[in-house]
């Protein structure tokens, strides 16, 4: 009855002891929260463990008996056994009471195996609601944790929306600035270009009346009245602006050249032109002259109308970066150019003034061309676009998003209206300056460095780095006639290939110093003396069609005919 007595009060007292527990190791809100969820849970089940105190008391009264009876029931079985040896004797009440005896511990054998059957499944809700308080333990702990990471959370979060906000003002600063400079920039352009125009009517100005103070002192002298004298004076002024006019019809693909071209074989002339990199050349269209452009951001202009000799007889500059391209129009008057700074500028040939600044693109411009007469200037970017300009407002007249760097380009109508572009992503796209997308699209064997238009119009040359090769493609059809490839012939970025004036060759530099020349007609390579020590990226042939110029990277411009001095 003590072990009763202690087990049931150890059963009883079970809650009691948790909540020691929770309150000791937890704070005064988690004892709480954990006494009210011990009160809630233990509630229902007080009366199973009144219950099975209840029935254990009672197991051991009946242990008790049973035991009393199985002594009994010995000593009765040992009288049976006894009458039964002997079959005269009676049955007494006492044995009758033995009987009776056994089966009610019969009975209370089968009530002692229910009572286990219930102290069994009691025991097994007492383990199980033990284990839903180690759960509830371990959640309560998951609980703490949680709130602590999110707390830590929060206070990360409003650091960062404080950075951000930092971070936003500071960027729309940073493009009000950007706007700011802009505009004050092109504002600077626009008075540099106001400027120079100025000076360049007061220039003429001064030249109209030197001109009309020698018409007046030859009157003088040969006595010829005023009437006449200005009549003379109208008279050579109508005859250049004639001879202008004249200059102007001259057409870009009707640049004159005496017979057939040939293919030099030695170098007349060797000249150190820049102090750094040469990246671009381009003959003006008569030939008299042409210019040069590299790393060093000037542009030297040198006259070839005598060749093989040639003179540099100007220099221009403005440029904030690497010359990458140049063109000269059709009248020889005005030098175009793009730079890595992302911008075109145009010069005046006569006095070198800067005439123009083009500003759109975001990145490196990799060609420049004159068209429509001159009068228009489309220029081909890193950035993905190819863009119009207007040459007498200076404005940006047509954007084209070519999707892809745009290496070169060439103009295949003078209008304008048709223009074939040269891509990074190894196509050559044809477009309409009307549409904004392109009419006509062709696949090559690897980046195209270079696109060069041949006199008559109705091909075209594309230099692929990727398979060092020359694709040699007829306009008619839009197709790849023949393809140009030589061992050792190894292109680099910035390779120009160039046909002659008659259509006849093509010429390439070689990144080994070497030239490679084919001829369009029979297709087959011309032989070309090695000549440079490093890599070639242009080759230009001479508009007359009798001699080419080769740049070489390490600063230098070969001449080549075959023409005696």
């Amino acid at each position: 009855m003590g072990e009763q007595s202690t087990s049931g009060e150890e059963a009883a007292g079970h809650p009691k002891t948790w909540e020691l527990v929770y309150s000791g190791t937890w704070g005064k809100r988690y004892g709480e929260l954990l006494r009210r969820r011990n009160e809630v849970e233990t509630k229902p089940y007080l009366d199973v463990f009144n219950s099975f105190a209840s029935l254990y008391s009672s197991l051991e009264q009946y242990r008790g008996k049973i035991k009393k009876l199985d002594y009994e029931n010995v000593k009765r079985q040992e009288d049976i056994r006894s009458i039964m040896n002997d079959p005269g004797k009676k049955l007494t009440d006492g044995d009758k009471s033995f009987l009776s005896l056994q089966q009610d511990n019969i009975q209370l054998q089968r009530q002692n195996d229910n009572y286990q059957k219930e102290f069994q499944r009691m025991s097994m809700k007492i383990r199980e609601i033990h284990r839903r308080d180690l759960q509830l333990i371990e959640y309560q702990e998951k609980c703490n944790r949680l709130e602590q990471e999110n707390g830590t959370l929060l206070d990360e979060l409003t650091t960062l929306q404080l950075m951000y906000k930092k971070v936003e003002e500071e960027n729309k600063r940073m493009k009000a600035e950007n706007q700011h400079m802009a505009e004050k920039i092109l504002q600077q352009k626009k008075e540099e270009v106001d400027v120079i125009n100025l000076h360049n009517e007061t220039m003429k100005k001064i030249k109209e009346h030197q001109m009309f103070f020698e018409l007046e002192n030859a009157r003088r002298e040969d006595n010829i009245s005023p009437e006449q004298s200005l009549s003379m004076f109208v008279t050579t002024a109508e005859q250049i602006q004639s001879t202008l006019m004249s200059r102007n019809r001259a057409s870009s693909r009707c640049r004159l050249y005496s017979g057939p071209s040939i293919v030099p074989s030695r170098v007349s002339l060797k000249v150190d032109c820049h102090s750094s990199e040469i990246y671009s050349l381009a003959f003006s269209y008569q030939g008299t002259m042409f210019a040069t452009g590299g790393a060093d951001k000037s542009i030297k202009l040198w006259k070839s109308s005598n060749l093989p000799n040639v003179e540099n007889f100007s220099t221009l500059s403005g440029c904030n970066a690497g010359v990458m391209s140049i063109d000269i129009d059709e009248r020889d008057q005005f030098v175009v150019a793009g730079s890595n700074d992302a911008a075109v500028r145009m010069w005046q040939i006569t006095g070198g003034q800067l005439r123009a600044t083009f500003m759109g693109h975001d990145n490196k411009i990799y060609t420049t061309k004159f068209y429509n007469h001159s009068q228009r200037v489309v220029s081909g970017s890193h950035d993905r676009t190819l863009r119009l300009w207007d040459v007498r407002s200076s404005k940006n007249v047509r954007t084209i998003f070519a999707r892809s760097s745009c290496h070169d380009l060439a103009v295949l109508s003078e209008q304008g209206t048709n223009i074939v572009s040269g891509h990074f992503d190894k196509r050559l796209r044809f477009w309409d300056e009307r549409q904004d997308t392109s009419s006509h699209e062709m696949l090559l064997d690897g980046r195209i460095t270079s696109v060069d238009l041949s006199g008559c119009g109705k091909f075209l040359a594309c230099s692929c780095k990727d398979a060092s090769a020359i694709k040699f493609i007829d306009l008619k059809v839009n197709q790849a006639i023949a393809t140009f490839t030589a061992d050792g012939l190894k292109m680099g970025e910035h390779t120009r290939c160039s046909f002659s004036p008659d259509g006849q060759y093509i010429a390439v530099g070689s990144t080994d110093g070497s030239i490679f020349v084919w001829n369009t007609r029979t297709l087959k390579r011309e032989e070309v003396p090695k000549q440079h020590s490093s890599a070639v990226p242009v080759v230009k042939w001479h508009p007359m069609g009798q001699a080419f110029v080769s740049l070489e990277k390490s600063k230098k411009f070969f001449v080549w005919t075959d023409l005696d001095v």
